[in-house]
């Protein structure tokens, strides 16, 4: 199970790097210091090998989703600003971006296992956001005009769209302004 973990940590790296088509088994097996053909034995396909690295993402991504929804009963602000923690560290990296940032832009040259990956993904992320915006407005935590599952997703496609910004100039506060408007859309300034 190490080498698979490796194996898989190793990948995600690459997509983030380089994207889903910018990496091969050979490269993998460079990082991680075993054969290529070794890799086949834990991943039979580079497309098996991303769908793992996408769900392991999906799951913490999930339970950040489930502890930041605990948080909700108490205090809706303090579960966004949990559920928010994993963009903003991506934020603060240079060069790193959320997975789904860094495959959202391949979806379409993506092996159809991965894409229904990504797609799961950016429909939990939006559910999620959907969900909570709604629970809080209706406990008098958030104030904003229209529909919830719309300001989902804005601030989803924002969040995404400045990772991938911040990554291409450089500049970290693409994330944390985007946050910082959404907080000002909720009526939280």
């Amino acid at each position: 199970m190490e080498t698979e973990e490796r194996l898989v940590d190793v990948a995600e790296a690459l997509i983030k790097e380089r994207g889903f088509h910018g990496f091969s088994f050979q490269d993998v097996a460079d990082r991680v210091g075993i054969r290529k053909a070794s890799i086949h034995y834990h991943f039979p396909s580079k497309a098996a090998l991303g769908k793992a690295v996408v769900a392991r993402y999906r799951a913490a991504m999930r339970s950040n989703a489930e502890a930041a929804t605990a948080l909700a009963t108490t205090s809706p602000t303090q579960a966004l600003v949990q559920y928010l923690e994993p963009i903003m560290a991506f934020g603060q990296m240079p060069e790193d971006t959320c997975l789904g940032a860094a495959l959202g832009g391949e979806y379409l040259s993506l092996p159809p296992e991965l894409r229904a990956e990504i797609a799961a993904f950016f429909t939990e992320q939006q559910e999620w956001l959907s969900n909570h915006f709604a629970a809080g407005r209706g406990a008098g935590a958030y104030r904003f005009d229209g529909n919830p599952a719309q300001l989902a997703r804005l601030v989803l496609a924002a969040v995404e769209g400045a990772m991938l910004i911040k990554r291409t100039s450089g500049d970290r506060t693409y994330v944390r302004d985007v946050v910082e408007t959404t907080h000002r859309l909720l009526g939280l300034v």
